[in-house]
């Protein structure tokens, strides 16, 4: 009987902890959970500077960056690129001058059952291995 009510205490504590991560309890701290959906947030974790470009791959959506993210730095778009509710976006980046562009879908505006999206690139150089996309959910 005992060991039935620790485990469910547990599992409750984990579902609280799990349900304050996706209500936006739990925040990193420095970084601001209200963004709108749609913001392209590019962060170099490296040292040196890298050349970046994002643009959306269709012409619909017509958004585009073109600049040199420094060591350290976090670069935030607010409103990058707007679509309808349902629309998935897809944007491409390319690290430095030359290499393969690094594709990731996200819903800017969300759908009947996603929040809208942010959208986050996170390099240390300009070699593709090193970078990753993710999103996150937006206002």
């Amino acid at each position: 009987m005992q060991r039935r009510q620790l485990l469910r205490g547990a599992g409750g504590c984990l579902a609280a902890v799990s349900l304050a991560g996706c209500a936006g309890a739990l925040s990193s701290g420095d970084r601001d959970p209200e963004y709108p959906g749609g913001t392209l947030i590019v962060t170099n974790t490296g040292d040196d500077a890298v050349p970046v470009a994002v643009r959306t791959k269709l012409d619909t959506y017509d958004a585009s960056l073109d600049t040199a993210v420094a060591g350290g730095e976090t670069i935030v778009r607010r409103e990058f690129v707007s679509a309808r509710q349902g629309d998935i976006v897809t944007l491409e980046a390319l690290l430095g001058e030359t290499g393969e562009r690094l594709r990731f879908q996200f819903l800017p505006e969300g759908s009947d059952d996603n929040p809208p999206e942010v959208a986050e690139l996170t390099f240390e150089n300009a070699v593709e291995a090193s970078a990753s996309w993710g999103a996150t959910g937006g206002t």
